[in-house]
């Protein structure tokens, strides 16, 4: 417990430092996307956009990995090991091939992973960790009421958030039609 509490503790103040440091540097002039605020021709801003050119595409392993699983476990009905190896080859492609497809032909396809960040992410990672936590240790009676009020500001936010990024990525979905 206290060691998720320190990561939470430490993340949050290297976000702010360096949203306060951003704000510093660009002022009121810092552009939406990350790799316009830097200056042109220099070595270390083609770093810097390649690095994060290249960090969704690795993340993209790790994300679509459990949909893949899933795929595969329905799909091989067979112990034979080139068969499952053969299955998990196409089904890996596939899944890659459509999401692709799926990205280029739908016009919206960034609002469409919009709302479904605002509305799912935020569920699972904000909502319902404390709603689990409260669940937990309520029936034990160790929730404590500092506690309980920072669990209830958490839950507060998070539903806002939920709320106001499932609205503006729907309002942005409409928009396109």
């Amino acid at each position: 417990m206290m060691v998720l509490l320190i990561s939470l503790v430490l993340c949050s103040l290297n976000y702010a430092v360096t949203a306060v440091l951003g704000y510093l540097i660009y002022g009121e002039d810092v552009q939406a996307q990350v790799t316009l605020n830097l200056p042109t021709g220099k070595l270390y801003t083609r770093i810097a956009i390649l690095t994060t050119l290249i960090t969704p595409l690795a993340k993209y392993a790790l994300v679509i990995q459990p949909v893949t699983i899933a795929i595969e476990e329905k799909l091989s009905a067979t112990t034979d090991a080139e068969i499952n190896r053969l299955t998990r080859v196409l089904t890996s492609t596939a899944v890659v091939i459509s999401t692709v497809v799926l990205a280029c032909t739908v016009p919206f396809f960034g609002y469409l992973m919009s709302f479904i960040g605002s509305s799912l992410n935020v569920t699972l990672a904000v909502l319902f960790p404390c709603l689990s936590y409260l669940k937990i240790y309520m029936s034990r009676g160790g929730v404590g009421c500092f506690e309980m009020a920072a669990i209830i500001g958490i839950l507060v936010i998070g539903v806002c958030v939920a709320v106001v990024g499932t609205y503006t990525s729907l309002q942005q979905i409409i928009g396109t039609f």
